[in-house]
C-alpha cells in the first residue's frame, strides 16, 4: 500500500494539472472571442462611416461618380450596415438607420441631381451614428475596466 501512494498522488496531480490547463484555455478562448467580436463590430461601424461619408462628399462636390464606383461604395456600405446589425444586436434602431441611409443613397443615384440639403441631413445622421457608437463603446470600456 505504501508503494502505491506516490503513483496515485502523481496521477491525481496530473489530472488536476490537465483540468487547470483546460480551464485556462477556455477562459483565454472566451476572451479572444469577445475581442474578435468587438473588433468586427468596430470595423463594421467604421466601414459604414467611411464609405458613406466618402460618397456623400463626392455627391456634394457635384463630381461625376461612375455607376460602378457608386455601386461598389453602396454595396460596401450596405454590407457594413448588415454586419453591424449582426454584431450589434443591442442597438437595432441604430443599425436599421444605417440600412435606411444606404437606401436613401440609392434613391439619390436615381435622381441624378442630388439635393444638397438632403445630403447634409444624411451626413449629420451618419456622424450621429458614429458618435453614438463611440460614446456607447467608451461607456462599455469603462464598465469593464
Amino acid at each position: 500500500m505504501e508503494n502505491i501512494w506516490p503513483y496515485i498522488s502523481f496521477l491525481l496531480g496530473a489530472i488536476f494539472a490537465l483540468f487547470l490547463q483546460w480551464t485556462s484555455y477556455r477562459l483565454s478562448f472566451r476572451k479572444d472571442q469577445r475581442r474578435e467580436y468587438w473588433i468586427r463590430k468596430l470595423n463594421s461601424y467604421q466601414d459604414f462611416y467611411h464609405q458613406t461619408t466618402q460618397l456623400v462628399d463626392l455627391l456634394k462636390a457635384k463630381s461625376s461618380v461612375p455607376d460602378n464606383v457608386y455601386w461598389q461604395i453602396i454595396s460596401s456600405a450596405r454590407k457594413a450596415a448588415y454586419d453591424a446589425a449582426f454584431y450589434d444586436i443591442s442597438h437595432p434602431k441604430q443599425t436599421d438607420k444605417m440600412k435606411t441611409i444606404t437606401l436613401r443613397l440609392l434613391q439619390i443615384l436615381q435622381s441624378k441631381n442630388p439635393d444638397l440639403e438632403k445630403l447634409d441631413k444624411l451626413l449629420k445622421q451618419i456622424e450621429e451614428i458614429q458618435n453614438n457608437f463611440y460614446k456607447e463603446e467608451k461607456l462599455l470600456t469603462k464598465k469593464n475596466a
